[in-house]
């Protein structure tokens, strides 16, 4: 059954063992953001801050998507009604499988994120535990594991997005919002019009709803109607007291405002998921809050981002690489066996295990994958392998990369391309144009090649006759391993 809010999802994950209760005091001043690293690189359990300094009756749950010693991707899984021990693979293709039946939202008319209701001079963003996470962070973030909620003036398509949210004082906030990113296709369509854009925060939703603000849907989806399908069942929604959006019932928090598209102020820096304090100081569009309402008692939620592996690298090797996997399947017809990103890689290195039908094919999928949502904004580098290779196994990727990869041929550079401002190795230049490169590498056997000049693998699986395979393996324990 799905569950019905986060409530729900922390009683699972506290069942399951992926989840501690910290009653001990914390301090929301960098102690909260350094367990919650600690907890990220020993692999614990997520944790739920239940006492915090200055913030009674307050919680905070950190790391809820995090990467578990017990079963790598059990949040995830669980996160998806699966089993904690469902494999990478089988957690993407039942992705897919729901994604394939979207179920619109319900609305209702009374909802638990409205139990408490602030506006005008009782708004006071402080009031909520928001963390210090990382020394030399430019403020206090509020938004690092959330839903920004936006609609296009034209169209009334609504789109849930993921963007950083720094607070600056009791009623306004700021953060980055990327060019390519569909919160700021929004706000540009209110530029134009000269109108102000209205935005809603869902903070502490159920999980399938945060899960799917970080992925990178194709334009005019709508992430509520995806979210239905993927729980099989409808989110229930409320409208917004102060704007004209609606947001998840059952969120914990619920910040709600507008953003005049021409007023900036200084946002940053903060401790990103490159793994690097990212992006400076500098203007960026200003949210001006007219709304905050919440549950008793209310959970915010968060993620501690920074040297992988956290949230958002767990997230990106299931959803964006299942997103990259359907459109060129199943728009491109391309014969790929699977898409993976390793999380080290921080969602920029994107691995593809295909067949490789002629010649041009190896670049024709990289232009295909680079022109996705999900490529454009992410896939700086990319390795294509034979579909012989497990992806998810990158010693098998490397094992290719070395041995059949040529060191001239098989690179392709693209200047002039996208570049995300998180990222570190973009010159001033490249940064303030927003212009940077792509790279393919092409570990694949040459089409062109006669089917004696490709070498036969020799490994376990492939040097040894079936029964040779099977007598091993049945009897590993009588040799003495």
């Amino acid at each position: 059954m799905p569950y019905t809010d986060l409530r729900d999802w922390i009683d699972t994950l506290r069942k399951d063992g992926e989840l501690v209760d910290v009653s001990h005091p914390v301090d929301w001043n960098l102690e909260i953001g350094a367990i919650t690293r600690r907890v990220y690189d020993t692999l614990a359990p997520a944790p739920l801050f239940t006492n915090i300094k200055d913030y009674p009756g307050h919680r905070i749950l950190a790391a809820p998507i995090g990467l578990s010693a017990r079963n790598r991707y059990a949040r995830i899984a669980l996160a998806l009604d699966l089993p904690p021990a469902a494999s990478l693979q089988s957690i993407t293709e039942e992705y897919l499988r729901r994604r394939k039946t979207p179920v619109p939202p319900k609305i209702v008319s009374r909802a638990p994120c409205q139990e408490n209701v602030f506006t005008g001079e009782d708004i006071d963003l402080f009031k909520l535990p928001v963390p210090f996470q990382h020394e030399g962070d430019g403020g206090r973030y509020i938004g690092t594991w959330h839903s920004n909620i936006s609609k296009d003036p034209s169209t009334g398509w609504v789109n849930y997005g993921m963007y950083r949210l720094m607070v600056h004082d009791r009623n306004h906030m700021g953060g980055i919002v990327a060019h390519v990113q569909h919160f700021n296709q929004h706000l540009t369509a209110h530029r134009e019009r000269n109108q102000r854009m209205e935005f809603a925060v869902a903070i502490g939703t159920e999980p399938v709803t945060a899960l799917m603000s970080a992925t990178n849907l194709p334009e005019y989806i709508s992430e509520a109607d995806v979210v239905g399908g993927l729980r099989g069942e409808p989110l229930d929604l409320v409208r917004c007291k102060t704007v004209d959006l609606f947001v998840p019932a059952t969120s914990e928090i619920i910040i709600e405002g507008y953003l005049d598209p021409d007023e900036l102020r200084d946002e940053g820096p903060f401790g990103e998921y490159t793994g690097y304090l990212a992006s400076g100081k500098g203007p960026r569009p200003l949210y001006r809050v007219t709304a905050v309402t919440h549950r008793d008692d209310p959970i915010l939620t968060m993620s501690c981002m920074g040297v992988p592996i956290d949230d958002s690298a767990v997230i990106m090797p299931i959803t964006e690489a299942a997103e990259i996997y359907r459109e060129l399947k199943e728009g491109y017809g391309f014969p790929i066996r699977f898409v993976y990103m390793p999380p080290a890689g921080v969602t920029h290195l994107v691995v593809v295990s295909t067949k490789v039908p002629d010649t041009t094919y190896v670049n024709r999928l990289a232009m295909a994958l680079w022109s996705t949502k999900a490529g454009r904004i992410h896939c700086n580098s990319l390795i294509v392998v034979n579909d012989d290779i497990d992806i998810t196994d990158m010693q098998q990727v490397i094992w290719a990369w070395t041995t059949r990869m040529h060191p001239i041929r098989g690179i392709w550079q693209v200047p002039n391309t996208f570049v995300s401002a998180l990222l570190p190795w973009p010159t001033p230049e490249e940064r303030a144009k927003r212009h940077g490169g792509r790279v393919l590498f092409d570990a694949t056997w040459p089409a062109d090649w006669p089917a004696d000049w490709v070498p036969k693998v020799s490994s376990f699986e492939a040097a040894w006759p079936r029964n040779i395979q099977q007598q091993v393996l049945d009897q590993w324990k009588t040799y003495g391993f």
